[in-house]
């Protein structure tokens, strides 16, 4: 796996290594052996689309590693994009510079096509409403980090299913676990697409869906919510609509389990009462910080060391 596209390739025992990579980097990552693993490398991040945690946590990740980091923020703006360069070029130019090239784009399936033009290894940092694998994989990280386990867990996303890179990419890597049953709480313009049910059916993943978050919480063991991307919307009025529906409040909390813990791939909106922060099982700022340990991980990976 020269590039990191999607999850979809991806084998249980590769998944496996990695996130027990991650483990071992967590425990060590300030260790002297560990900050000269990449000493020699160079990582681009070229960002087309706004970042905070992703693009921070991949630059510390490299840094962590001992690898020089390059960087490109708002680069529809302030790269060759804006003069009409196309993302191939882009990607050769960038293999002129850099050991590994790190991309997000607007664009679904964007990155596929930079990655054609390069054996570079190119790492998707989130492609439009498509894939973003880094998150699904720390996100499987913190499942196992917090329940010890990744088989046999209820799991409920609430908010946004429709146009969730982030769900699109833990559907594959689900697949790989048994026991797993979802469910899906969104107001009737946001629910599942025909080409994602079609992919849980080919799965052979339970799943189904609902409008209603009451009912749905006492029997999840993960609570995943979603932020409604007002940016894949139309118009202002679509997003308004439907904006508000799901919020997770503090009276919620006394139907859902003890052991039950709540993820969001962040930023967060207003669809988490910022009061539930104190709960032990917030665990979204948890999930945000493991994201440096799985990428971290995914470098080590694409360079087989």
């Amino acid at each position: 796996m020269n590039h990191i596209l999607s999850t979809n390739k991806f084998t249980k025992d590769q998944v496996e290594s990695i996130l027990a990579r991650a483990h071992s980097l967590e425990s060590s990552y300030k260790d002297e052996s560990t900050s000269k693993l990449l000493s020699d490398k160079v990582i681009a991040c070229v960002f087309f689309e706004p970042s905070t945690r992703t693009r921070l946590s991949f630059e510390t990740a490299a840094l962590r590693l001992g690898a020089k980091v390059i960087s490109v923020e708002n680069a529809m703006e302030s790269s060759s994009a804006y003069k009409g360069e196309t993302i191939e070029d882009t990607a050769r130019m960038l293999s002129c510079y850099a050991d590994a090239i790190v991309i997000r784009h607007p664009t679904p399936f964007s990155v596929e096509k930079a990655s054609k033009a390069t054996e570079t290894p190119i790492l998707n940092a989130g492609d439009g409403a498509n894939q973003h694998p880094s998150q699904g994989l720390l996100d499987l990280y913190t499942i196992q980090k917090e329940h010890g386990k990744l088989n046999d867990l209820n799991i409920i996303f609430v908010g946004d299913v429709l146009h969730s890179r982030t769900l699109n990419s833990l559907i594959p890597l689900f697949s790989l676990y048994s026991g797993i049953t979802l469910e899906f709480v969104s107001p009737k313009e946001l629910v599942l697409s025909a080409e994602q049910k079609k992919e849980l059916t080919d799965r052979n993943i339970s799943f189904k869906e609902s409008d209603n978050l009451v009912e749905a919480l006492p029997s999840a063991d993960v609570i995943y919510m979603i932020r409604v991307q007002k940016e894949r919307f139309a118009s202002e009025g679509e997003y308004d609509k439907v904006k508000d529906t799901f919020i997770l409040k503090p009276e919620h909390l006394n139907v859902m389990k003890e052991d039950a813990i709540i993820m969001h791939p962040l930023p967060r909106i207003n669809e988490i009462d910022q009061s539930i922060d104190t709960d032990k099982r917030a665990a979204y700022f948890r999930q945000a910080g493991n994201a440096v340990y799985v990428r971290m991980a995914l470098f080590l990976h694409v360079f087989n060391l």
